[in-house]
């Protein structure tokens, strides 16, 4: 049996599109695998295993921040290194479908094991005693959850996605998925998360104090995590739709979220009750994104040296892209969330030089201002306060870093941005400054601080300002913009495929001015992303060769740039 679960795997570790995304032609799998609760658990945790894959973590990088106003292409990267050339035709817009970064893979073999569980985990409750009906529905939570994060992934970086209508169990079944609007897949996500959260584990499943955290509060999908996307997933659908209500039901995913975070935490000797509990400005890097899983954090994924699961695509991005002594990973920051002199006073993102996460995101790794580099998730523990630089001591050889996908205050923010739109400002400012008071000193002076605005344009800007600033290098930042861009733009029909259109609605100026700043001539990138369709990657050319339905973003095409 375990070496039947080993080709499962090698199976789709080998995959390349969801075409091949199947299980191997064994009779013996599909009728003898599924015997054991412990079986139903591995394939469980092979479907969280394929997002640990280098590629999807070398994607979820390029697709969020790459494409954003945070990262450039390192300058000393030199022509041999093996993603050079997909990454300079993404930073000069000149995308094709062949590119390395359109790959899907990943994504839809996690989405193929959550199938599987979907299709045969009820059944082993017949026929295992030590499988409860209670463990099925705490399993199906967690693989409805996991799907609905993977579709949703895929409907923001590709917009109009195939739905695959259950598990490849065989490589003669028919694999042509229909692509569907990316209205009709957000509510799948919608119902399914909805479906899933009454059975999901609590925050503290699994440790009876916050002090005590089992990688499971965070490495599995719970109730906070699946009310985080939920809450995501409304934000982005009211964005495109400008729909009040779907920024009501955000406000409320998000707020049960912030209620389960406080309810859970252990009051300390001589700690007052907060409303949020966030680490201190000293030791919140540390706590964050040096040390794994923490208070904080709601859903992570897991990397570990125990399972010897090294997070190799992240360190190829912003630590060594050759993951050796080379120094350098693939991307440095741009000048956005950098400054060209080494006592940083005239920051940008960062309003000022005693915002702590300036010093804790990025470092000057040579003195030369093309020479910022990510400090995020590299470095392993905190830079004392107000020192510029602060360097990095993380390993090359087992860099184990989690990536996290959720954490307390992108919730925090992600209801402000909501509660904007909904015109109820000073609450929103109240969570923005929660947030950044979090970041600065105790005894900085009022003038550091931030003031409300009773202009809601102006609030607007202050939240996506923030989230910048407190998430910046976390896969984040180009769907922040998109959102932006939506909110202000005419005439965008989610109901409807692209191929199916023969107009496009116009991006936002104000979006391009911000998305695209990073480059010396803003005025001809924006020639080269005007409408809609640009926003979105292409599907990769082997797709749309191996999939008959498949209809490729009208705006690419294979033979020449867009």
């Amino acid at each position: 049996m375990k070496k039947i679960f080993s080709i499962l795997l090698a199976s789709v570790a080998m995959s390349s599109c969801v075409d091949t995304v199947i299980l191997p032609d064994n009779k013996i799998l599909d009728e003898d695998y599924w015997q054991k609760k412990n079986e139903v658990d591995a394939v469980v945790a092979a479907a969280y295993s394929q997002l640990r894959d280098q590629v999807f973590m070398r994607s979820i990088v390029v697709w969020g921040d790459f494409r954003s106003d945070e990262l450039n292409l390192s300058a000393t990267l030199p022509p041999s290194a093996t993603y050079k050339d997909d990454l300079e035709a993404i930073y000069s817009l000149n995308i094709l479908p062949s590119n390395t970064f359109t790959s899907w893979a990943p994504l839809y073999s996690a989405i193929n094991y959550c199938n599987l569980v979907l299709e045969k985990a009820e059944g082993v409750v017949a026929v295992d005693p030590d499988y409860t009906y209670g463990d099925y529905e705490t399993n199906r939570s967690q693989v409805l959850a996991l799907r609905a994060l993977c579709y949703f992934t895929l409907v923001k970086v590709f917009r109009d996605v195939p739905v695959t209508p259950g598990a490849y169990m065989e490589s003669s079944a028919d694999q042509n998925a229909e692509q569907k609007a990316p209205a009709e897949v957000l509510q799948m996500c919608i119902d399914d998360l909805l479906a899933a959260e009454p059975n999901a584990p609590s925050n503290n499943a699994f440790s009876s104090a916050e002090t005590s955290i089992d990688w499971r509060n965070r490495g599995l999908f719970n109730k906070d995590g699946i009310n985080a996307l939920l809450a995501d997933i409304y934000l982005w659908r009211a964005s495109v739709n400008h729909d009040v209500n779907d920024y009501q039901k955000c406000v409320e995913a998000c707020d049960k979220v912030i209620a389960a975070k406080k309810n859970a935490h252990v009051l300390r000797p001589m700690e007052q009750e907060q409303d949020y509990y966030l680490a201190s400005v000293a030791t919140y890097y540390t706590s964050v994104f040096g040390s794994a899983n923490s208070e904080e954090s709601i859903f992570e994924l897991q990397f570990s040296s125990s399972q010897t699961t090294s997070n190799a695509g992240l360190c190829q991005m912003y630590r060594a892209y050759r993951l050796n002594s080379q120094n350098n990973g693939y991307f440095m920051t741009t000048s956005n969330y950098a400054v060209p002199n080494s006592s940083r006073t005239s920051p940008n993102i960062f309003k000022n030089n005693v915002d702590q996460r300036l010093y804790e995101s990025s470092y000057n790794a040579g003195g030369q201002f093309d020479e910022y580099r990510v400090r995020k998730f590299v470095a392993e523990e905190s830079t004392p306060l107000g020192q510029a630089d602060g360097g990095i001591n993380s390993r090359i050889g087992d860099f184990y870093q989690n990536w996290i996908f959720y954490r307390l205050t992108d919730v925090m923010l992600m209801k402000a941005e909501a509660l904007v739109q909904l015109d109820r400002l000073e609450d929103a400012f109240n969570l923005v400054k929660a947030v950044n008071d979090r970041a600065l000193p105790t005894d900085v002076a009022d003038n550091m601080r931030l003031n409300f605005n009773t202009y809601r344009d102006d609030m607007e800007k202050l939240v996506l300002q923030e989230r910048a600033r407190e998430l910046c290098f976390e896969g984040k930042r180009w769907f922040d913009l998109m959102r932006y861009n939506y909110r202000h733009m005419e005439g965008v029909d989610y109901t409807r495929k692209l191929a199916d259109m023969t107009s496009y609605p116009q991006n936002y100026n104000d979006f391009l001015e911000l998305a695209l700043s990073k480059y010396s001539s803003t005025a001809a990138m924006k020639a080269k992303m005007p409408t809609e369709p640009y926003l979105y990657m292409p599907i990769n050319e082997d797709e749309v060769d191996l999939n008959t339905n498949l209809r490729q973003n009208p705006v690419y095409f294979s033979t020449s740039t867009y």
